[in-house]
């Protein structure tokens, strides 16, 4: 934090370290505790950006940090406001999006003597972040960098930090104890060596790439690998783009529909080699292959979901290097994953075509890969279409696909795009989100249009909670509670001043697409599907 200025209160002091970190956004719904922060943002030139829902103010944070690797920023009020950012904090935390999450707290001079909207912050988002500590005068630079610290270590994550109204006011004084976030101790640590015995004994090895090597910048890294092994390569959702999506030994997304001959292939082969897997990485079951795992990870490794026979806590970087002069017997490989990848495409084709007004779902997949630039940025939301996307959308750029992966929160992708839009406003942001989660939080379509963020909104229509309706079927139960009313959606765009399409027909797709992109403007595109076409995917 910069010296440059004393005497300064704590709200100045905050201000002051995130803008000197290069914080240019904060995301937030404020409250009165908030007041003196929000200005002392203004002064140092942190834009505000007013939400219209905590959890909406929180993902875009989040996602501006897995844009970036640097912590996003957002901001709540006390009790209610709080409570509200916890889901997108929480959601965040889990994306591996660094987060610093700052909500205010009852004064502490009267936290024993009044209950009206006091409750224990830190203790209630204790579990779903990496770290949550109040701020005092006494504290709060050496908080703050630890904090943020924490925030960006490995596995990156959330950080809450809580600050009250009388806190904010007062001036900093005398720094306290050194502040030390606890760490969990590396659970495995096997040597090189062990590893390059399991790894040179393989016949059969496919590499599987989890959420845990985002920012690392290793793309290079493992297609040289790959390339050296003749190993397929398998992405979670999070890791798409971690290897080009249109190289002859890509072997598609993990946990996605149609992803029942990567199981298969993962199930024959006689070694996985994953590279940043984590839990988190799994949608749609648990996982269930016998085969071993090596897995290396900056942090985490020991993944119990994945149980690896060696788990090592290194940046994959250091090691991927020194495995190329490993000789393995897999003259296969590209075969393999050319397999792999007619079978996944089989497995989503559905039967159903596109007609006026009611579209297949690949089919929009496909021709929005079509109208938008390979370094364009595509934020998907959670839903049904969500597993669909996984596996058909195809991107050979990290870091230019975001989904809500972790704890798969509805309403990901409107707040992302916003975040994309601001971060990078030379590139063309496309939100996909269902009606659903469009509807649960269709306020931000107001910031949206008051932002002027030049975002393409890509809605879903199936009239439904899709996914849910989905398994109430397959529990051959009715549908109940999950079916909803059509929606004007050009009304409801023009209501909040957003240019607004349609796709009316397979032919229109490509090109309506590249028409939103082209102007620059916040555009809504209405997308009508038949539910009932999930229930041929598998």
């Amino acid at each position: 934090m910069s010296d440059r200025t004393v005497n300064i209160t704590v709200a100045d002091a905050i201000a002051e370290f995130l803008s000197d970190q290069g914080v240019r956004f904060v995301f937030g719904v404020p409250g009165g505790e908030n007041v003196p922060l929000i200005e002392a943002f203004r002064q140092r030139g942190v834009k505000f950006i007013l939400m219209h829902h905590e959890a909406q103010a929180a993902m875009a944070a989040g996602v501006c940090g897995e844009i970036s690797g640097r912590p996003g920023v957002c901001l709540a009020t006390v009790g209610p406001g709080a409570v509200n950012l916890l889901s997108g904090v929480a959601a965040a935390n889990l994306e591996r999006g660094p987060l610093i999450a700052i909500t205010a707290e009852v004064d502490h001079s009267l936290q024993d003597r009044v209950t009206h909207m006091n409750l224990d912050l830190n203790a209630i988002f204790s579990p779903a972040v990496k770290g949550s500590y109040s701020l005092s005068p006494q504290n709060c630079r050496e908080f703050l960098l630890a904090g943020w610290e924490l925030a960006r270590s490995g596995p990156s994550g959330a950080v809450h930090l809580t600050v009250s109204l009388e806190n904010s006011m007062a001036r900093v004084g005398p720094t306290g104890p050194q502040f030390s976030p606890v760490r969990e101790e590396n659970i495995q640590k096997p040597g090189l060596n062990e590893l390059a015995s399991r790894m040179g004994a393989s016949r059969q090895t496919i590499i599987l790439i989890g959420q845990g090597i985002q920012h690392l910048g290793l793309q290079q890294a493992v297609i040289n690998l790959a390339e050296e092994w003749n190993a397929p390569v398998v992405v979670a959702p999070k890791a798409k783009g971690q290897f080009p999506e249109s190289h002859p030994l890509f072997a598609g997304c993990f946990s996605a529909y149609g992803d029942r001959p990567v199981r298969e292939a993962l199930e024959a082969a006689d070694l996985i080699l994953g590279l940043g897997l984590e839990g988190a990485d799994i949608v749609t079951s648990s996982w269930e292959i016998r085969t071993p795992v090596i897995n290396v990870s900056p942090a985490g490794a020991a993944d119990p979901v994945y149980r690896p026979i060696l788990a090592i806590d290194v940046d994959p970087g250091q090691i991927l290097p020194r495995l190329l002069s490993l000789e393995t017997a897999d003259f296969d490989g590209t075969a393999r994953a050319n397999r792999i990848r007619a079978a996944i495409s089989a497995e989503l084709e559905t039967g159903f075509k596109s007609g006026h007004g009611k579209l297949a779902v690949v089919d929009i997949i496909r021709g929005l890969r079509k109208a938008i630039p390979e370094d364009g940025l595509v934020i998907i939301d959670v839903g049904a279409f969500k597993l669909v996307f996984l596996q058909a959308w195809m991107t050979d750029r990290p870091g230019t696909c975001f989904v809500a992966n972790g704890l798969s929160a509805m309403g990901y992708a409107v707040p992302g795009a916003i975040a994309a839009g601001l971060l990078r406003p030379d590139l063309p942001a496309v939100a996909v989100v269902g009606d659903g989660a469009l509807l649960m939080y269709a306020g931000e379509l107001a910031t949206v249009a008051r932002l002027k963020v030049p975002v393409v909104i890509l809605v879903i229509v199936d009239e439904a909670l899709a996914l849910i309706r989905l398994k109430q079927l397959r529990h051959e139960v009715p549908a109940e509670g999950t079916e909803f009313e059509s929606v004007d959606y050009a009304k409801l765009a023009g209501s909040f001043g957003l240019d607004y399409r349609w796709l009316d027909g397979a032919r229109s797709i490509e090109r309506v697409f590249r028409e939103a992109i082209g102007i620059r403007r916040p555009v809504l595109v209405e997308a009508r599907i038949n539910v009932d076409e999930y229930t041929h995917f598998k």
